[in-house]
């Protein structure tokens, strides 16, 4: 069992890793934690003054929002002081921003309690979407931690619609909307880009995203990773869908219907047979030429969707990994604890970090219901364990398609050193899996002079690019001459 300190401060330390898209943010609920302590939700007759707590909680907010870090920091307690503080303040809303846009308001509260904690659950409506943060309370009132309750849809506020309302006419082909899972319980917007003027029919590209909650896009801090793919391949005689991702749009939704039963059928599995099939439909495509790109998660997946009824003509990995994500949350969290001067507070994040893995380590041998109950980052132990049996291994032996494997030599998310290194090991062997290493570019396969985690992570979230021309163009060329 985790104790109540680790609680607080292993959120601290992941909050990071969490942001830039290894866990399951968007169906992490309010009072998700790194325990298996039961959050109980406040109830009416509790006896509890939330309004009290919540009140506190966006005068915090509020002060965060308006750049009083000092300010804020002056309600956390003396261990958040120490760990966090004003620096770390800062830098956590930056993130927000950087996934969220700029704050408008709050939107709502939630709460919660937990081993005498009192968690103001704060529901917030920004630029882009709504993002939560759990505001833990001590029972002195000061603020004992802080964590991410991720992205969410607003409903109320900002109505799902789609980005196009007709077919848009770019340079080269045209963008027409199209809805994926139409008639389902999740429908969603995605943009087929068709080339123009093709003779025949022609191959298409399925783009399945990374982790956390994403619009089609994966916009993240301005950088659009997802349709800069789509805008080359298009204009290179390739069509390409992508949509939306399930978390993004119906993250809510989708808590309350699977809670800890959620996996990666219902995340993104799912909606990437119904894009294959979509495209396979279209009698301006090629169904024998129907292939798929996946990044991160995506990559980790795309075997398994190609067995589970994808069925594609190949696969395309970038920034792919054969370990587990339990596996590479402990690296990230490493890294980070690495950035952390020798002192009282490594000692103590190092011990923490044991305790994490420890949790972990418990996961594949739990019960599929303490499975569900155990929760690390936004992340069910039967998520995690539905991730990892079977491994990526298994999938990857039963699919004999080509494959092209891409890495960005300065990604410390994915290790080009451990993870690229081991799926050269695993397919190496093989005649029809291309590899290519980029050295200077980052886990979207943008340029950078990031050295290490800290970097590479404030690198993606707080400044915007574009997506190497010479990774796009590898890409065309395998499809089209492969």
């Amino acid at each position: 069992m985790i104790k109540k300190q680790s609680y607080r401060i292993i959120t601290i330390l992941l909050m990071l890793a969490v942001a830039v898209g290894v866990a399951v943010s968007g169906c992490a609920g309010i009072g998700s934690r790194t325990q298996n302590s039961t959050a109980q939700p406040a109830s009416p007759d509790d006896g509890i003054d939330w309004g009290y707590y919540n009140g506190r909680a966006e005068a915090f907010v509020i002060a965060t929002a308006n750049g009083d870090y000092a300010g804020a920091a002056g309600m956390f307690d003396e261990t958040m002081t120490r760990v966090f503080g004003a620096a770390g303040l800062e830098d956590a809303w930056a993130t927000v921003i950087g996934i969220a846009g700029d704050f408008i308001r709050i939107h709502d509260y939630q709460n919660a309690t937990i081993d005498g904690y009192y968690i103001s659950g704060v529901i917030m409506q920004h630029e882009n979407t709504g993002f939560g943060w759990n505001v833990v309370f001590s029972e002195d009132s000061l603020i004992a931690g802080l964590n991410t309750g991720g992205t969410m849809p607003l409903p109320d506020s900002t109505p799902y619609s789609h980005p196009l309302s007709s077919p848009a006419i770019r340079e080269g082909f045209t963008d027409y909307p199209v809805i994926v899972g139409e008639g389902s319980s999740y429908p969603l917007n995605g943009i087929l880009s068709m080339p123009d003027n093709a003779a025949g029919q022609i191959p298409a590209v399925v783009i399945v995203q990374g982790s956390g909650s994403r619009d089609m896009d994966g916009t993240i801090s301005g950088s659009k990773p997802y349709r800069d793919i789509a805008d080359y391949l298009a204009a290179s005689g390739i069509a390409v869908l992508r949509n939306d991702k399930r978390t993004f749009v119906y993250g809510a939704k989708m808590l309350q219907e699977h809670g800890g039963s959620l996996t990666v059928w219902d995340e993104a599995i799912e909606d990437a047979i119904i894009a294959a099939q979509m495209l396979k439909a279209d009698p301006r495509i090629d169904e024998n030429k129907v292939f798929i790109i996946g990044h991160s998660l995506g990559a980790i997946i795309a075997p398994r969707i190609h067995v589970e009824g994808g069925s594609f003509a190949g696969l395309i990995l970038l920034a792919g990994s054969p370990r587990t994500l339990s596996e590479i949350l402990l690296d990230q969290s490493m890294m980070q604890l690495e950035q952390i001067p020798e002192g009282p507070d490594r000692t103590l994040g190092l011990a923490q970090l044991e305790e994490l893995t420890e949790l972990l380590a418990s996961i594949p041998a739990m019960n599929d219901e303490e499975a569900k109950a155990a929760n690390v980052i936004g992340m069910s132990g039967y998520y995690l364990n539905d991730m990892s049996m079977p491994p990526f291994s298994h999938y990857a032996g039963l699919a004999s398609v080509p494959m092209l494997v891409m890495q960005g030599g300065r990604d410390f998310q994915i290790l080009p050193d451990k993870d690229y290194a081991m799926l050269q090991e695993l397919l190496g062997s093989r005649k029809t899996v291309t590899f290519k290493l980029y050295d200077d570019l980052n886990h979207l396969f943008i340029l950078t002079t990031a050295m290490s985690f800290a970097e590479h992570a404030e690198s993606i979230m707080q400044t915007s690019g574009q997506m190497d021309t010479q990774v796009l163009q590898d890409i065309s060329d395998w499809i089209l001459n492969g």
